[in-house]
């Protein structure tokens, strides 16, 4: 029995010694994990998704517009911020006054020396103090009617707004490619023009190379009308000349066109173009243009 006690004993001391050499151990690899400087993973300090490093791509690797948002934050592109149909003018050229100014003088000494062609009692009238007789003569205009037919009234000069609103469009980067219609583009740029023509027809009838200065219209009065300078043409050309100006532009886009699109055939084009838009073929040729030209398209 005593026996048996002495195995006993001595095998519950062999079963300990394992397990106190193990927990003696554990403190020590432990203090050695920290003096190494690794900590365990439950002592890891959390890091959020901004502080994570992002995955960068390749310099030659072409990324989705998704994948560009996803992974670096830049916009995809949308309807709203990339367009490829939308006018890009060029942003280094404005409004090109010099150009505008030559072609508007130029069209001003074809309209004057047509006057002067045809109309005896301006070349008589063209005698006589200048200043005087043109300061007089400008002055003299009151009342709408002048005394001219309604062709030249309600056509000639409503033509004469048309040609002059295309001299500034086609001089204005942002006014070439508009679509016609209710845009804030195209509106812009017609308003812009329709200003150049009131400009020009008020130059025309009282300015320093006006009917008034040239001819002295308005000096005495004629048969037709006791007041030759009346203040109807001044009104019409940048108004019904603007609204033809208009027409002619959706004429252009859609039935023009549209006829270009069914046939080769450029004489078919080319007169099409020129005869459905008497306006802009006469300010195309004010730049030195063929009257078929078009700033967005060839023939």
């Amino acid at each position: 029995m005593q026996k048996l006690r002495k195995r006993m004993g001595w095998l519950l001391v062999a079963l300990s010694l394992p397990i106190g050499v193990s927990a003696q151990a554990l403190p020590t690899m432990t203090s050695a994990t920290e003096a190494a400087g690794e900590s365990s993973p439950s002592e890891l300090p959390k890091k959020s998704a901004a502080e994570l490093p992002r995955p960068t791509a390749a310099p030659n690797e072409k990324l989705e517009p998704a994948e560009q948002e996803k992974r670096h934050g830049l916009p995809s592109p949308s309807p709203t911020n990339s367009s490829p149909t939308a006018p890009q003018p060029d942003p280094t050229n404005g409004f090109r006054w010099r150009s505008a100014m030559k072609q508007s003088l130029l069209f001003l000494a074809v309209e004057h020396g047509f006057r002067f062609a045809t109309e005896p009692g301006t070349r008589a009238d063209l005698k006589g103090p200048f200043f005087r007789d043109w300061f007089e003569s400008a002055s003299n205009i009151r009342g709408w009617r002048d005394g001219d037919p309604f062709l030249v009234n309600y056509v000639g000069h409503a033509m004469q707004g048309a040609v002059t609103g295309f001299i500034q469009v086609q001089n204005d980067p942002l006014g070439i490619k508009p679509k016609p219609g209710f845009n804030r583009a195209y509106v812009r740029s017609r308003t812009r023009a329709f200003w150049w023509s009131a400009a020009y027809s008020t130059q025309f009838e009282l300015g320093p190379l006006s009917e008034s200065s040239l001819g002295n219209v308005g000096l005495r009065p004629t048969k037709a009308s006791q007041h030759p300078q009346a203040f109807v043409d001044m009104v019409i050309t940048p108004t019904v000349g603007t609204a033809w100006l208009v027409g002619e532009d959706t004429l252009d886009h859609y039935l023009i066109r549209r006829i270009e699109n069914k046939t080769n055939n450029r004489v078919v084009r080319l007169l099409v173009r020129s005869f459905l838009n008497p306006g802009r073929s006469f300010a195309n040729a004010m730049r030195a243009k063929y009257p078929w030209y078009r700033d967005d398209r060839r023939l």
